[in-house]
């Protein structure tokens, strides 16, 4: 390979160039590249290499603090949620019945009718609303869920020609 690099005129050319030139002159040239190399061997490997590794172990250091962090917080948190402080969704509804019950009295004091709700299973209910008010239906489904721990499983919403009324069909469970 050194041989067909050689073989190239503008190498041919740098070679006598070379050669014409003053040992003292050669001498320094072989310095400079021994010293060019030098450089771009700390500057593509060595600063890469050396930067890796210390993120490397910036974010082992991280990770472990944050393990350590959240073993001395464990008992706190599992106490937190085993006593239903807001920010959980646990529901005192044990059934459907006790389900419908909650959908239909909770839609009536938000002054929503129910067209047709149906039990869908032990755990939800089907409820269906036609032409009724977005922002009134959405303040009632965040009411559920942050009061009686109700969450959507699936909704259809169909708006009408009126802005803000829509036509609703949601599958609600505990």
């Amino acid at each position: 390979m050194m041989d067909q690099l050689r073989k190239l005129p503008a190498v041919q050319k740098l070679i006598a160039q070379y050669d014409q030139l003053p040992s003292r002159d050669q001498k320094a040239l072989q310095v400079l590249a021994v010293a060019m190399a030098i450089v771009l061997l700390f500057l593509l490997v060595w600063r890469p290499v050396t930067g890796f590794h210390q993120s490397a172990v910036a974010d082992r250091e991280h990770a472990e603090n944050l393990l350590a962090w959240m073993e001395s917080n464990r008992p706190r948190l599992q106490g937190l949620a085993a006593a239903g402080q807001p920010g959980t969704t646990s529901s005192s509804i044990t059934d459907s019945r006790m389900l419908m019950s909650t959908v239909t009295r909770s839609a009536g004091e938000a002054g929503l009718s129910l067209q047709r709700f149906e039990p869908s299973g032990e755990q939800a209910i089907r409820v269906w609303m036609e032409r009724v008010p977005f922002n009134a239906v959405a303040a009632w489904l965040e009411q559920l869920n942050s009061q009686h721990g109700i969450v959507i499983d699936q909704v259809a919403m169909d708006r009408s020609d009126t802005p803000g009324i829509v036509s609703v069909r949601l599958t609600l469970q505990i």
